[in-house]
C-alpha cells in the first residue's frame, strides 16, 4: 500500500511524534510511506524516521498562504498516486479534504486538538464543518472529543489515544526532595505556561528549593520571560529552549506540571504517567480527566487558576508518601496506551478506509 501522511511539520509535537511512529510501522509493514510537511528544522526531523520513508518538504513550504499548500497537497497527491492519505491536525485536515476532491483517494483525517477553543477565522470553521464529511474517518483522541463532531461523521468516526510506553533511555528518578518540577510544550497561549509562572511566586514562598523548567520555544518567549522578570524569579524558572533529546526531561523532574488552558490529548502527560512521574494538570477539555486518576497517579487543578495550581503543587511537593504513591501507578495508563495495541487500531482504520 502507498500512503501519504500530510502534517503541518517536522518539528516537536504530539501529533508528530505520533506521525512518526505510525509511518515506521508502516513502512515495517512493507507499505511505500511518504511524509510531507511545511516546516523542518535545520538540523532535521525531531523525530526519527527510517530510511524507507521518504521525508518530503515542498518547494515554497513556508508560506503561510492556504491555498498555496492546498495546492501542494493536491500536487502531491497527484505525483505519489496513494492508496490513503493521513491528515493530521485541524487546517492541514482542512486542506488535505480540498486537494483530495476530485482524485478518489480516501483521506484518513485526525484532530489532535480542541478545534472549539482554538482561534480560527469562521471561514476556517466554516470550511471544517463542511468538508469533515468527505473523510473515510475521523480519528479523535477521547470520547469527549468524537462527541464535538457533527452527528453525521460520528457514525465514521473512531477514538485512538496516542501510543505511549516508557522511554528507553530516560526513565522517571524523582528525588525524593521533589524539588525539581518541569513543563513542557510550545511557548504558546494554549500550553498556560504564564499561570504557571504566576503560580511560582506563592510555590516559591512555600518550598523556597523549588526550581522550574520549562522546555519548549514559541511566539510567548518574550512575554514569559518579562513575567519571569517582572516576579523576580529568574533564579527559579528556567526557560532553556526544546528538550535536546526527545524524553530527556523524564530523568530530571521530580513532579510534571501542565497548566494547559486546552488541548486535545497531551503527550507530555502521558509520557510521565506511563513512567511513573507524579503529574498536576488542569482539568481542561480533552485528556487529562482521561489520564489522570485523582490522587493515584496525579492531580487535576481549575483552569487558569494559578492560586489553585500554586496550592497543589506545593502540597505535592511537600508529600513526599502521596509521591511515591503516584510513581508506583503507572500501570494506569501503561497498558491501555501500549503502542502495539494502539498501533493495531491504527492497521483497522487504515485497511477499513483504504478499500472503500
Amino acid at each position: 500500500m502507498k500512503i501519504l501522511i500530510v502534517q503541518g511539520g517536522f518539528g516537536a509535537g504530539g501529533a508528530e511524534k505520533v506521525v512518526a511512529m505510525i509511518a515506521a510501522h508502516r513502512a515495517q509493514m512493507g507499505d511505500e510511506v511518504t511524509a510531507m510537511g511545511f516546516d523542518m528544522p535545520a538540523d532535521g526531523s525531531y523525530f526519527p524516521y527510517p530510511d524507507d520513508v521518504q521525508l518530503f518538504l515542498p518547494d515554497g513550504a513556508k508560506t503561510g498562504n492556504p491555498l498555496a499548500r492546498l495546492g501542494m497537497i493536491r500536487h502531491t497527491i497527484r505525483t505519489t498516486q496513494p492508496d490513503l492519505v493521513l491528515s493530521f491536525l485541524t487546517k492541514v485536515n482542512v486542506l488535505s479534504l480540498a486537494a483530495a476532491i476530485g482524485t478518489g483517494v480516501p483521506v484518513v483525517i485526525s484532530e489532535r486538538n480542541n478545534p472549539r477553543a482554538q482561534k480560527a477565522h469562521p471561514i476556517w470553521r466554516h470550511a471544517q464543518n463542511l468538508l469533515v464529511r468527505r473523510a473515510a474517518c475521523a480519528v479523535m483522541q477521547t470520547d469527549r472529543a468524537r462527541a464535538d463532531l457533527p452527528r453525521a461523521v460520528q457514525a465514521t468516526s473512531v477514538v485512538i489515544p496516542n501510543p505511549c510506553a516508557p522511554h528507553p533511555n530516560y526513565p522517571a528518578q524523582p528525588d525524593p526532595a521533589g524539588h525539581r518540577l518541569v513543563a513542557v510544550g510550545r511557548l504558546d497561549t494554549q500550553k498556560g505556561f504564564d499561570v504557571l509562572i504566576r503560580a511560582m511566586a506563592d510555590v516559591r514562598a512555600a518550598c523556597p528549593n523549588v526550581r522550574l523548567t520549562i522546555y519548549g520555544d514559541g511566539p510567548e518567549r518574550d512575554r514569559l520571560e518579562a513575567l519571569r522578570k517582572d516576579l523576580q524569579l529568574e533564579d527559579t524558572v528556567a526557560l532553556p529552549g526544546a528538550s535536546l533529546s526527545p524524553g530527556a526531561w523524564l530523568s530530571q523532574a521530580d513532579i510534571l506540571v501542565m497548566p494547559s488552558r486546552f488541548e486535545g490529548f497531551p503527550n507530555v502527560l502521558a509520557e510521565a504517567t506511563v513512567a511513573g512521574l507524579p503529574a498536576i494538570a488542569t482539568d481542561c477539555d480533552f485528556g487529562p480527566r482521561e489520564m489522570i486518576v485523582e490522587g493515584e497517579n496525579g492531580l487535576l487543578v481549575p483552569v487558569d487558576n494559578p492560586s489553585a495550581l500554586a496550592g497543589a503543587v506545593s502540597s505535592l511537593m511537600q508529600d513526599s508518601p502521596l509521591r511515591a504513591h503516584m510513581a508506583g501507578q503507572a500501570a494506569i495508563n501503561r497498558d491501555r496506551l501500549a503502542p502495539g495495541q494502539i498501533l493495531s487500531d491504527w492497521d483497522k482504520v487504515i485497511s477499513r478506509a483504504a478499500k472503500l
